[in-house]
């Protein structure tokens, strides 16, 4: 072998790993090797590595051979697998290779593992050749049939000798069969035929039979899901060397597209004449006056509506302007201004000639001397030749005079709008600005600084967060909801302004939806009110959690040493002791009082940590913060090699307690300095992020991690569940003490040998820069 082997080799004990290495390299295999012992690794190096072959011994601390080659089968590679292990039963052996090692060799007999190797690798690559060339074998074979159903083709063979017949697979499906669903044979040929067909067909093979030469039919056939294919089929005779007939050749092809598209085109024929009929009956049905003009702009065709307005401008056409020109109709009309008439005709000049894509205006006439308001649209005919027009004339009146009892509307509201603390803004029902108050200009300009504008898209004053919401409640609004909710805004200079918003609709005399109105008021000054309230709240209720804990204190820790002393103090009053007694009762006696004051500085420790609340908030740099702690546990650090790293992009400074969050981080720190795993390396990493508009600081570190039965009291005060290291219990009492009294909350994932993260939140984050 003189290419480098990769080998992935599973062990755990070095020494086994080298009598493998010398075994291999006396046998003159070039190679270079991965030495894994957990799943972990293992996995990861199936897919980084990407060895050649994998030894790997039955049994480890982690997993064995079994689980080893379990995760080589799901991860789909193809990879010799050898077992190298202690002496093992025969029934065990079959295991492992029934499971899909190629072999196995015992470790006393190391000498066979070369010749089980290179026999590994030559088996695989023998099966890897033979795989390639039975591929390349089904590849020729699938390209026939694959060929077949793409251009949707079968051939067939009958020898007439023999009386035998071949189908490809292509013709199973042509004939309405599944592949290889049922046998060749003449009556399977006509099975699935339609019985008004089969007469014909049997026919043409007749002759074709008896004259000796080609022959072709198109017929139709079911298929096996009830659907009708259309075939075409030809065939020739072939005869032998006797000029007798031998053979019938045959090719049947899917016509079933050009057949339907040949019946389509028929049809269409058919309904061309109907689609003329329903075209008048259509034009007939649609309320706009609607005119069809020619290239020359003669009219063609008009409909009822059009007939009507002819005799209410008592234009007097025959045939209601039957190829009349309609640009000459137009200027005759009645009751339409000049200016207007002229903008009408030269627009459907510009559309019939291609300069322009479509004309649309709006215009009003007087019919029976009542004002009558319309929108003209002028579009070219057809899409391909754009010869000639399509003119329609919708009546917009209603319209009209809804816009213009808004305008009326808004003229009277007006005074009132400028006369309250409300910021109003009136839109119609096309999500325009009609017209809007001082109150909301201002507003406008200080929150957004920009100004309103009259015919404004509504939704270019809101920040693209809020236009789904906004979306939604103008749907509802124009549903005749009334929408009511409260938001805030952030100002440039960071300070936020509340605001209680109204969406009222806007109807007219009939009660039709024509726009709505949007209001705002300020309401920061209540909130601010109300966030002082929760906030007063929230700290009673905290001190109501504090009072819950100092009389837990003087409850169970005061009580005990109170106690011995009461008991041991009785003893010392009594006339029946000795010597020896008293000075044991007297050594009691001053453990339970320094117990008893201990306990004491606790209290006091918490009460002066509560004090500290009120100092004033400073700006506190985190990256000199844990330097400083870093300083001060110097010693620590340096004795036991601690690597302590930090990353503070998202949050380098805060304004904080400083003394708080300095208590908090020495801590946290001093508690994974505490409970670190013997023999590794301890490493803390210290980082913030910002999450969903809170600031979270987080402490990882790799050390002995805690139990989940623990994780629930971890913050307790006097709870310690590791007595190996010294301690009371106070230190992480006092860092969610602290963290609760800066607003924020702490919280705990860890398991036992994976080392534990410290998350800390704090919802308020407009003084973290």
């Amino acid at each position: 072998m003189t290419r480098s082997l990769k080998i992935l080799h599973i062990e755990d004990i070095p020494s086994d790993v080298e009598l493998v290495d010398r075994a291999l390299s006396k046998s003159g295999i070039i190679f270079e090797k991965v030495v894994v012992d957990a799943r972990k690794d293992y996995i990861q190096a199936l897919d980084k590595f990407n060895p050649d072959i994998i030894l790997s011994d039955h049994s480890l601390p982690a997993f064995n051979s079994l689980e080893a080659l379990k995760i080589l089968k799901e991860s789909g590679k193809d990879i010799p697998f050898i077992l190298i292990t202690s002496t093992v039963s025969e029934e065990f052996a079959v295991s492992v290779m029934k499971e899909g090692a190629s072999d196995y060799v015992l470790k006393d007999r190391l000498q066979r593992l070369p010749s089980a190797v290179i026999n590994a690798l030559k088996k695989y690559q023998s099966d890897i050749d033979r795989q390639t060339y039975l591929n390349k074998i089904v590849a020729n074979e699938a390209l026939f049939s694959k060929a077949e159903s793409i251009a949707e083709f079968g051939t067939w063979r009958v020898d007439l000798v023999n009386k035998t017949i071949n189908w490809s697979a292509g013709t199973y499906p042509l004939l309405g069969y599944q592949p290889d669903e049922v046998i060749p044979s003449f009556e399977n040929f006509l099975r699935n035929i339609d019985p008004d067909d089969i007469t014909e067909v049997e026919t043409v093979f007749q002759n074709a039979a008896d004259i000796g030469h080609y022959g072709e039919i198109d017929f139709r056939v079911k298929n096996y899901d009830g659907s009708i294919r259309y075939v075409h089929s030809q065939f020739e005779l072939e005869k032998n060397e006797k000029d007798e007939p031998a053979y019938i050749i045959g090719f049947n092809q899917d016509v079933t597209r050009s057949k339907l598209a040949q019946l389509e085109i028929q049809k269409n024929i058919t309904e061309l004449k109907a689609a003329s009929d329903r075209q008048s009956a259509l034009l007939n049905a649609l309320p706009p006056n609607i005119v069809l003009l020619n290239e020359s702009g003669k009219i063609i065709a008009v409909n009822e509506a059009w007939k009507k307005i002819t005799l209410a401008n008592n234009l007097g056409l025959p045939k209601y302007g039957m190829d009349f020109s309609y640009i000459a109709i137009s200027k005759n009309a009645i009751g339409v201004d000049d200016a207007s008439a002229k903008k009408i005709s030269k627009g459907i000049r510009d559309v019939i000639s291609g300069i322009s894509p479509e004309f649309s205006m709006e215009y009003f006439c007087y019919l029976k001397l009542k004002k009558t308001w319309f929108q003209v649209v002028v579009a070219p005919l057809t899409d391909k030749t754009k010869k000639g027009a399509v003119v329609l004339h919708i009546d917009i009146t209603e319209r009209k005079m809804a816009e213009e009892l808004m305008l009326q509307s808004e003229a009277n509201l007006k005074t009132i709008f400028e006369n309250t603390d409300i910021a109003y803004v009136l839109c119609n029902v096309t999500q325009r600005i009609v017209s809007f108050n001082s109150k909301a200009n201002e507003l406008c300009i200080e929150q957004f600084n920009k100004k309103l504008k009259v015919n404004g898209n509504v939704f270019t004053y809101f920040p693209k967060s809020k236009i789904p919401n906004v979306k939604a409640a103008i749907k509802k609004v124009l549903n005749n909801e009334i929408i009511s909710y409260e938001t805030s805004y952030k100002l440039t200079d960071g300070s936020i302004k509340w605001y209680e918003v109204k969406w009222i609709g806007v109807a007219n005399e009939n009660d039709t939806n024509i726009g709505f109105i949007l209001a705002f008021k300020n309401i920061t000054d209540r909130k601010i009110s109300d966030i002082e309230r929760d906030k007063i709240t929230s700290e009673l209720v905290q001190r109501n959690t504090d009072l819950e804990q100092f009389t837990y204190i003087v409850s169970h820790n005061l009580r005990a040493p109170v106690a011995n002393i009461i008991g041991l103090s009785n003893m010392l009053n009594t006339d029946d002791i000795d010597i020896k007694e008293t000075t044991e009762i007297r050594s009691a006696l001053a453990t339970s009082i320094n117990v008893l004051d201990q306990i004491i500085m606790d209290i006091n420790q918490i009460l002066q940590a509560r004090s500290q609340i009120n100092e004033k908030t400073e700006t506190v740099s985190l990256k000199f913060l844990v330097e400083d702690i870093i300083s001060s546990l110097d010693n620590l650090i340096k004795n036991e090699a601690v690597g302590i790293n930090f990353d503070f992009n998202a949050a380098e400074k805060i304004v904080t307690i400083k003394s708080y969050i300095y208590s908090i981080f020495y801590n946290l720190i001093l508690n994974s300095l505490k409970y670190r795993r013997p023999g590794v390396h301890l490493e803390i990493l210290i980082s913030t992020q910002e999450n969903a508009g809170k600031l979270e600081i987080l402490f990882k570190d790799n050390g002995k991690g805690i139990g989940e039965k623990n994780l629930k009291n971890i913050f307790g005060l006097y709870k310690r569940f590791d007595t190996s290291v010294e301690g009371k219990g106070m230190g992480l009492f006092m860092v969610k003490m602290h963290v609760g009294s800066l607003g924020g909350k702490i919280s705990v994932q860890s398991e036992l040998g994976s080392g534990t993260t410290f998350k800390l939140e704090f919802p308020d984050m407009k003084h973290v820069f």
